[in-house]
């Protein structure tokens, strides 16, 4: 496998889990560096806050979860809670800060969505700016 370092988004959502489970399948047996990437959106008037374990119970608990998700799929996982402005930004950034060669990201089931719609800023954001590999993952049917 030609990926050293992964890194996904994770919100907690069933689809979320999907995704999570079939990037840990795919890092497991080639022992792939995982990044978690939570994010948090703040709005312009409030100040960027820095993370602090045990501060923000909400964000506590989908690390939490995350990590327990990927060390019984046998793959350890770092992960990382970003109060943000705007998420494709902040996805490409954390991909660049840790190296990434390839970013998992969940979209809407395409084949539900109108031909003229497009797939949504942040997404489009990550594909124009990653400087790695980006793998679109819809959910299951």
């Amino acid at each position: 496998m030609p990926y050293r370092h992964v890194v996904t988004v994770y919100d907690g959502t069933p689809e979320s889990d999907e995704l999570l489970d079939m990037v840990c399948r795919i890092a497991r047996p080639h022992r792939v560096q995982l990044t978690i990437l939570h994010l948090k959106l703040v709005p312009l008037k409030e100040p960027l806050p820095g993370y602090v374990p045990g501060e923000d119970p909400e964000a506590d608990a989908l690390v939490a979860k995350a990590e327990k998700l990927a060390d019984s799929r046998g793959v350890k996982a770092a992960s990382v809670v970003a109060y943000v402005r705007a998420r494709g930004a902040a996805i490409v950034a954390q991909a660049r800060i840790c190296g990434a060669d390839l970013v998992a990201l969940l979209v809407p089931d395409i084949d539900k969505m109108p031909s003229d719609r497009p797939l949504g800023p942040d997404i489009e954001i990550v594909l124009r700016r990653a400087t790695c590999a980006v793998m679109l993952c819809r959910p299951a049917r």
